[in-house]
């Protein structure tokens, strides 16, 4: 072999690779001239490139795009038609010329260019969707129109692109003809309902078009369209019109296991909504026809439907508040429930309905929950603390899934706790608490720890356990901000606070201990007795607030508008105000002195967190008002 073949070959490499790095480097000095704003520099650069090479994609981009933003469109045209010519198939470019030419205000020649690409290229949907595009950008709407009317003869696809056109319609607000392109889209592509519904959706987030979105679709239910008719019955539960949404799935038709896990999804959203009656209704049509259902359906619709009758004997009356003592916080019960008489018969059943479920489904993966259900009625309504413990022991025995399972062993320790027996509630907690140490997130019996020595009165301990904890702890642990509002709460009213400050603060803790064992009134009680006998300890505005919110739910509804009143001189003003108008909604039924409340909470506090929520209410109760 030739000594001299290889460095021949390195020497091409080199010149190729010198090449190369000259090309990039030019490339890179016009990219940088752009970025200073020295256009004319980088422009000179780009024609230099095309010169030595007019296939050099990317000097051509750049200049183009140069010429367009200094609109020098009649050299932007000549540079696009070049590049036609060395890249006929170029479908962009054929756009991009037909699109300078028309801001160049050379209209005639702009439609023949398009004219031309739609018939040389217009044999399938891309071509069209450049086309839709180019003149959405350029607000060419009846260009638009014609362009899918005759793509939808022409490639007989009579959704073609129907949902460009509607995002298009969409964002100029004429929200009829978004909706017919919509409509056009569902009944070719019922596979994409979600993706549909979310876009009348967001129509319907104003209420002026209510009744657009209701005509439109109401007028594509002449065949009795399925498709149409979940979009109808979505739409109205959206906006809170149930019946509407019931009667529309009941005339969907009730027969196969699709319609089952239909109505099953019903029922369930409406008991989310309060809408109890419905809900139960909606179990209820499923359970008529017993005899076509499978097993899983039955079990759900019963567990379904005792849960809908708890959720409806625990609503109290001030479902929904707009003032809330930290509300999802674990440490802190905020679901208080008194019953009348007249209850009763409901709990019975409901009792009996669980029962049905083991008697029925014995056996069965249901088993545990109902169980675990019997043992939430016996626990928070029937105050059967011994009964409650031994479902909730059933429910252990019936193999659950592992998170029932954890709410299983927790619940068996609120049900020592509740009758007062913290050193069981502990002992308890405490060996699965040591059985999980290892685990390196903070789990549920690690916070029960917390919250049982919290409610002893060991706050010094409480301090330790925490301060561990949130120095080990990542912010976005779903126990992190309980964590911070306990130690927030301790740190002010007993680390910080006085001896005065100490002992109102552990008056204050038993009392919510007395909240754990069920018991309201000692517990209103007890914060009565703190108010009158700590008023000046830092404690006092959080047991006020903590007051005034339990009464309101055990029917003292005077005091509690007192304590609302007494609260508004307070740090916590807004939440005084704020809960003086729900008292007079709720408790007086005097929606008249409710709205003073609320537009003087906005008056006085609109940076409040509580505004927006109040804003929302005030528009809910005009609603009313003019219905």
């Amino acid at each position: 072999m030739n000594r001299l073949f290889p460095l021949f070959i390195t020497g091409i490499l080199f010149s190729q690779i010198n090449v190369m790095t000259q090309r990039m480097s030019n490339i890179q000095d016009a990219l940088f001239m752009e970025r200073k704003g020295e256009l004319e520099k980088a422009k000179i650069i780009y024609e230099e490139l095309l010169d030595k090479n007019p296939k050099n994609r990317q000097a051509y981009q750049r200049l183009k795009d140069i010429l367009k933003r200094t609109e020098e469109l009649s050299k932007a045209t000549l540079l696009i038609e070049d590049w036609i010519k060395s890249h006929p198939n170029d479908l962009q470019a054929h756009i991009e010329l037909g699109e300078i030419l028309y801001l160049n205000n050379d209209r005639l020649n702009a439609d023949k260019v398009w004219e031309k690409f739609e018939n040389n290229y217009g044999k399938n949907q891309s071509t069209y969707r450049m086309l839709l595009h180019t003149y959405s950008r350029l607000s060419l709407t009846q260009k638009m129109k014609k362009l899918v009317y005759r793509g939808r003869e022409k490639l007989n696809k009579k959704d073609l692109l129907s949902l460009d056109l509607a995002n298009y319609y969409y964002s100029r607000q004429t929200y009829d003809l978004s909706l017919d392109e919509l409509l056009i889209y569902i009944k070719s592509n019922p596979a994409h309902e979600k993706l549909v519904m979310d876009k009348i959706l967001l129509i319907s987030d104003d209420p002026e078009n209510y009744l657009l979105i209701e005509k439109k679709l109401v007028s594509n239910l002449e065949k009795n369209d399925f498709r149409i008719n979940k979009l109808l019955a979505g739409f109205y539960f959206k906006t809170e019109k149930y019946n509407d949404a019931f009667n529309t799935h009941l005339s969907m038709g009730l027969q196969n296991n699709s319609d089952f896990q239909r109505w099953l999804n019903l029922a369930e959203n409406l008991r989310k909504e309060s809408q109890y009656r419905l809900s139960i209704d909606s179990y209820q049509k499923l359970l008529d026809i017993k005899s076509t259902l499978n097993t899983s359906i039955i079990g759900d619709a019963l567990l379904g439907l005792g849960k809908t009758y708890e959720a409806q004997l625990l609503e109290n009356n001030y479902q929904n508040r707009l003032v809330n003592f930290y509300p999802d916080n674990i440490f802190f019960i905020n679901q208080v429930h008194e019953f009348q008489k007249d209850s009763l018969k409901d709990i019975e059943s409901t009792f009996n309905l669980y029962q049905r479920i083991l008697k029925e489904l014995p056996a069965s993966t249901f088993s545990s929950r109902a169980h675990y259900r019997l043992g939430e009625l016996q626990l928070k309504v029937m105050h059967d603390f011994e009964g409650a413990r031994n479902s909730y022991f059933s429910a252990f025995k019936s193999r659950p899934n592992n998170d029932l399972r954890n709410n299983i062993i927790l619940k068996i320790g609120d049900t020592y706790l509740a009758e007062g027996n913290l050193k069981n509630a502990k002992n308890h907690n405490e060996q699965y608490y040591q059985q999980d140490r290892s685990i390196k997130y903070i789990n549920s019996f690690t916070m029960k720890k917390i919250h049982l020595t919290f409610l002893s009165g060991d706050i010094d301990t409480t301090i330790l356990l925490i301060d561990s904890l949130i120095a080990n702890t990542s912010p976005s642990d779903k126990y992190f901000n309980d964590l911070m509002e306990l130690q927030g709460i301790i740190s002010q009213h007993f680390s910080y606070g006085n001896k005065h400050d100490k002992e109102a603060f552990l008056f204050y803790v038993k009392a919510e201990k007395y909240l754990q064992e069920f018991k309201f009134i000692e517990a209103a009680e007890m914060l009565s007795f703190l108010r009158e006998k700590y008023a000046n300890t830092s404690i006092i505005p959080t047991a006020m607030l903590r007051e005034c919110l339990l009464r309101m739910v055990i029917d003292d509804a005077s005091i509690s508008l007192n304590i609302a009143k007494l609260l508004q001189k307070t740090s916590l003003a807004p939440e005084g105000v704020a809960a003086q108008g729900e008292i007079y909604e709720k408790a007086y039924n005097d929606t008249e002195k409710a709205m003073e409340m609320y537009n003087l909470l906005l008056e006085e506090y609109p940076m409040s967190m509580l505004a927006e929520p109040v804003r929302i209410r005030i528009r809910k109760l005009n609603t009313i008002d003019k219905s």
